[in-house]
């Protein structure tokens, strides 16, 4: 009976220790996808950026020389839009507009259609031309259907024959950029085949406007979002998984595949580790003498205190022993060793619960008084030297006088950073001790 018992119980902790890593290993590969989707669409949203907004700066050198020659001719337009298309990769085409309506596309192979339309025929087109006239500069609209078909994004760029006045305006230029050629070169249809993708903000109307690609469920709860910065307005990118398609069962659980099999040698040794590991760790944070928190398990407590910013409140105590090095030299180092025990011992009883005690090394310590200001700090020096040094230390027949040296700092007041505190707290301790030094000489 013994013997099952014992198996039963050993078996529910090979089960309880395999289904704890597969949780971590789960939680794992859960980082490791969202950091790297995160990466992904961060470049895709850089892409799009660079391919927009650099394109749309680059092409408006033609309005500008329209601008400050409004009498140059098509042949001059065209060697300006050749050259400004060969350097780009996602341009379609550039249209100018006199008084709104189309004179002039490059290429004009496939964008016929084009010459000839007047902006305000087309209320979905005359609305961004109107935007850019008024605000006097670069407009990005869309993506939307243009007349010589297809799907595009077009910056409106206003000309204006007084420049920079701004008062007599000529026309527009268009420049019309290839959506899906901008999108295949910024990475969207690379994306893994488990994610959805969808953008919304059409005309640069952010997180409030139409969705232009991909499903609007997306934004329902998407597991990513990354903003794109255009010239005069943003759209917003959402990433979210599609459920099952998501998934590999395989993949996904490897712990239990690998786990169960091997479950009786791997509980062991999984055991005897972690047992190692916290003793390792409980070793490494603890004074071996006093039995303190150390030096490092201080700095982590101070740091998880500082990170709160300026809704924390604590101060911390610089502490050391007076004449301790003569109590070695007099009564030898197992003394010296149980006086620090015993001040160790005095101090914890003198604070609260939640107030830390850590020697730092030698006859240092370093007191961490939570949500302490400096009002209350006199009260407590007082009290630790009452409690710790009113009453000698006896021990093997040698009465010993304890003597304390403090510095005392407050965070924020003080310092906003631990080493500053620390420093401040140790030239307080530092000047405490020489005025000690002071007394005794005089006596």
């Amino acid at each position: 009976m013994a013997a099952i018992i014992f198996g039963l119980v050993y078996l529910s902790l090979a089960y309880f220790t395999v289904e704890y890593l597969q949780q971590s290993y789960q939680r794992d590969l859960e980082d490791e996808r969202s950091r790297g989707l995160s990466q992904q669409l961060a470049l895709i949203r850089a892409n799009i950026e660079a391919g927009v907004n650099s394109e749309v700066f680059l092409a408006d050198s033609l309005a500008t020389l329209i601008s400050f020659n409004a009498d140059s001719t098509f042949e001059q337009w065209e060697q300006v839009a050749e050259q400004l298309t060969n350097k780009t990769e996602h341009i379609r085409n550039i249209a100018v507009a006199p008084n709104d309506i189309v004179t002039f596309v490059y290429p004009m192979h496939e964008n016929e259609r084009v010459i000839g339309t007047d902006f305000r025929d087309h209320p979905n087109q005359w609305q961004t031309v109107q935007e850019a006239r008024i605000a006097q500069r670069i407009i990005i609209a869309g993506p939307l259907e243009l007349v010589q078909g297809g799907t595009a994004i077009i910056a409106r760029v206003p000309i204006f024959s007084d420049a920079p006045r701004n008062s007599q305006y000529w026309g527009t230029c268009s420049i019309v950029l290839d959506v899906m050629n901008l999108f295949r070169h910024a990475g969207v249809y690379d994306l893994p085949d488990y994610v959805n993708i969808a953008m919304r903000g059409r005309d640069g109307t952010g997180a409030s406007g139409e969705v232009f690609y991909g499903e609007p469920s997306v934004f329902d709860d998407p597991l990513l979002t990354e903003t794109v910065h255009l010239v005069n307005g943003t759209w917003q990118i959402g990433l979210s998984l599609k459920g099952a398609a998501a998934s590999n069962w395989t993949k996904e659980n490897l712990p239990r595949l690998a786990g169960y099999p091997v479950a009786l040698s791997l509980l062991i040794s999984f055991m005897l580790v972690l047992n190692a590991y916290r003793l390792a760790r409980q070793i490494s944070m603890q004074d071996v003498l006093t039995k303190l928190p150390n030096r490092r398990h201080a700095m982590l407590i101070l740091d998880q205190l500082s990170t709160k910013g300026a809704e924390s409140q604590f101060s911390i105590i610089n502490i050391d022993l007076n004449r301790f090095k003569q109590v070695n030299d007099t009564y030898g180092h197992s003394t010296g060793d149980a006086l620090l025990v015993e001040v160790a011992r005095r101090m914890q009883s003198t604070l609260r619960s939640s107030d830390t005690v850590a020697r730092l090394g030698g006859d240092e310590f370093l007191l961490i008084l939570p949500r302490v200001s400096n009002q209350q700090q006199d009260k407590i020096v007082a009290k630790l030297s009452t409690q710790v040094c009113g009453t000698p230390f006896e021990y093997q027949g040698i009465s010993i006088e304890i003597s304390l040296s403090m510095g005392v700092a407050c965070y924020p007041a003080d310092a906003n950073t631990v080493s500053d505190l620390l420093h401040h707290a140790d030239q307080a301790m530092y000047n405490d001790k020489q005025k000690y030094k002071q007394a005794r000489a005089t006596q």
